[in-house]
């Protein structure tokens, strides 16, 4: 029995459209619900249109691009986000962005009718292991185009409210939403509305799933764990042996673990003789699907994986800047989300992960909010100044002087 794992694994998981039926075919099926999410038939895989499959490779990308990086900015620590939800909030907001910001999303997500296509039906793949749910709120005091209200109602099932941004009821509102999707699992993930915010469009995202073949509890035990850094660690270590799928090249293990009652499968990749953020480093959309292709059923394996929680906040904004640059500035186009000019002025993701001997269980909350322009010009009194009380009339200084903070 292996007792241990020599490096860190990467995580790359619950992509609805990474294996089909056929594992060595890449993404050529995904499973659409045609019944309630309780009598699916996983067994019923349609095949992908050229659109979908676009939006599919552009998702992939994106997926690695993040990945990419947030290893470099925290190379040793756990992570864990979901980056469907990052391109299914992209594809929501394209519904709002004209010109050059438009065209910056649609090379993340594709073109805006693709997106719309795929990720207004991307729910009924996921089904019944996975639920998604929106949310649009938009404040009282600016006019949102009714086009957009309809695109994100319509097509993305939303729940749309108008509220009085810059109150602590708007602020409550938003997180008591946020609280009843995930369960009490996710709270006060917004601090404060601004009075200047046009709107926030909230994803969430629920998956619990079992495993094909869960593992046995009693062989799990605390074995170690070397991380990149080289510090040894005891975790609890899960084993099997594993009858599924399997992939080894020079660089690299990877098997695929299958959960039951849907086409959801986990790819869990094993870097050989390098730390995790060089490899990944190495890895693209290409990458992984040349791995995905390559799996093949080689009998048994004798399979050790930590049982493990992960929780991570990701500021995406901070992540996107240099793909989308005007989105997030005064340059930004949101034409056909308000006539009153906006950028995006918060872009997060809270995401929380749980793999255990039973399956996997992860929620994720993804949060956009749209500040308006500023039309006049700002003055905030936050350095030293100086004042002085004169007489209009005279222009005679009564009073003079300095403020310092102290």
């Amino acid at each position: 029995m292996k007792t241990s794992f020599l490096r860190i694994l990467i995580l790359l998981c619950v992509v609805a459209c990474s294996l089909g039926a056929n594992a060595s075919t890449y993404c050529q099926v995904y499973h659409m619900a045609t019944t309630p999410a309780a009598e699916v038939n996983s067994d019923n895989p349609i095949v992908v249109t050229n659109d979908d499959k676009l939006c599919i490779d552009k998702a992939n990308e994106l997926a690695f691009t993040l990945l990419q990086k947030q290893s470099q900015s925290e190379p040793y620590k756990s992570f864990t986000f979901s980056p469907l939800s990052v391109s299914y909030a992209l594809a929501m907001t394209s519904n709002g962005a004209s010109g050059a910001t438009l065209k910056e999303i649609e090379a993340l997500v594709g073109p805006s009718d693709a997106a719309n296509s795929f990720y207004g039906k991307c729910l009924a793949s996921l089904a019944p292991l996975a639920e998604m749910s929106n949310y649009l709120a938009m404040n009282n005091s600016y006019p949102v185009n009714q086009e957009f209200i309809k695109s994100i109602k319509g097509v993305y099932n939303a729940q749309v409210s108008n509220l009085n941004f810059g109150t602590d009821e708007a602020t409550r509102q938003l997180n008591d939403w946020i609280k009843q999707q995930s369960g009490g699992e996710f709270s006060d993930i917004i601090k404060q509305t601004n009075v200047n915010e046009i709107a926030y469009l909230i994803n969430y995202m629920k998956f619990k799933a079992w495993w094909n073949g869960p593992f046995d509890q009693n062989l799990t035990y605390e074995r170690d764990f070397t991380n990149d850094d080289g510090i040894i660690t005891q975790v609890p270590m899960m084993f099997q042996y594993f009858h599924e799928l399997y992939y080894e090249d020079d660089r690299c293990q990877a098997v695929s673990k299958k959960y039951a009652g849907g086409r959801l499968r986990m790819l869990i990749v094993l870097p050989k003789d390098m730390k995790i953020n060089n490899f990944l480093a190495m890895m693209n959309a290409d990458e992984f699907n040349c791995i995905i292709s390559g799996l093949e059923e080689t009998g048994v394996v004798d399979l050790s994986l930590p049982r493990f929680s992960t929780s991570c906040n990701l500021d995406v904004r901070e992540m996107l800047l240099d793909m989308m640059p005007t989105a997030f500035d005064e340059k930004a186009d949101f034409s056909r989300l308000s006539r009153v000019h906006s950028y995006i002025n918060r872009f997060t993701q809270d995401t929380k992960i749980t793999v255990n001997e039973s399956g996997t269980e992860a929620s994720s909350v993804t949060v956009q909010s749209f500040l308006v322009k500023a039309m006049h010009p700002q003055f905030t009194a936050n350095r030293p100044f100086l004042y002085f009380v004169y007489n209009e009339d005279t222009n005679a200084i009564l009073l003079a002087g300095q403020y310092c903070g102290n």
